[in-house]
């Protein structure tokens, strides 16, 4: 989270951070003792303090779950996945997410092209914001999010004669030992 920082504040720690709104500092008194306590409170204090707190659309809670995640490479997924997942949700309020809306958007999702996995995936990273929120105390409650099964690997294994064919087609004997090994 490198939008907020930890400094003292009355014998204490605060979490600072600058309002993208009006471009001014904002300060929290933390109520932790130790460096350490801050920054760990300070990285639940400051969603908190920015967000549209029990009201937030399902938009803002994933842009604030982005946030937190900071470099995780599942933030970055998730700024290629919420494209669709914003068209349909975004405007909506988590409360309001219903499991008819949920099937609209496989059907809509799996009839424009997308895989099952594509779209198991991309609710699975609304599911993870909305859960993440409610945890965070920023809404109610987390609505289920129901996902698609999650589909087989088209992955198939050799049969016993694939294999053989495969170990007697290697002709040196370093890249025979591998695939046995393998």
């Amino acid at each position: 989270m490198s939008d907020i920082t930890i400094g003292r504040l009355r014998g204490g720690y605060c979490v600072r951070w600058i309002d993208p709104d009006t471009g001014k500092r904002r300060r929290y008194q933390l109520a932790a003792r130790t460096r350490t306590e801050a920054e760990g409170e300070a990285r639940d204090r400051y969603p908190k303090e920015t967000a549209l707190t029990r009201d937030m659309s399902v938009r803002d809670i994933r842009d604030h779950y982005i946030k937190w995640l900071g470099d995780k490479p599942t933030a970055e997924t998730m700024r290629y996945t919420g494209k669709a997942v914003l068209a349909h949700f975004g405007d909506l309020y988590p409360r309001h997410i219903t499991d008819a809306d949920c099937a609209a958007y496989v059907s809509a999702r799996v009839t424009g092209g997308r895989t099952i996995g594509t779209v198991h995936t991309e609710l699975g990273h609304l599911r993870s914001a909305v859960s993440w929120a409610a945890k965070k105390r920023l809404i109610d409650f987390a609505p289920q999010i129901p996902r698609p099964p999650k589909p087989d690997s088209d992955v198939t294994p050799l049969s016993d004669a694939e294999a053989v064919r495969l170990i007697d087609s290697c002709d040196v004997p370093h890249v025979r030992l591998a695939v046995v090994l393998a």
